[in-house]
């Protein structure tokens, strides 16, 4: 389940940046399906780490839960700046607080993924 987990944000997050330069050119077509293709991958993504969260969650030997919680809060929080971000460069806006919000917590969810949680 985690290969699934970690192709289908590999996927968005390819996507999301591919999605983003086609908004920033108005080729409006072609990003309007490659959006909704992301939107799909939303649901793999959350799906795949719902069912590991579960796992996670139910095993008895893992005695500290909090780092799983905060990488699953975190998940769902990326997933939300990259729809904010698509959105906000579509109606022609831009605000680099989002962006930084994005890099700030890619990062922490990487860490948390790699680093704590193995």
């Amino acid at each position: 389940m985690i290969h699934a987990h970690v192709t289908s944000w590999f996927l968005a997050l390819i996507l999301f940046f591919v999605t983003y330069m086609l908004y920033k050119k108005n080729v409006g077509k072609k990003s309007k399906i490659l959006h909704m293709i992301l939107r799909v991958l939303y649901l793999a993504i959350l799906a795949t780490g719902g069912h590991m969260l579960a796992g996670y969650l139910t095993d008895p030997g893992i005695v500290n839960q909090g780092p799983i919680i905060i990488k699953g809060t975190l998940g769902v929080v990326l997933i939300g700046l990259m729809e904010i971000i698509l959105v906000q460069r579509k109606r022609g806006e831009s605000r680099l607080l989002n962006w930084v919000f994005f890099w700030i917590t890619l990062l922490l969810v990487l860490f948390y993924g790699y680093s704590v949680l193995g």
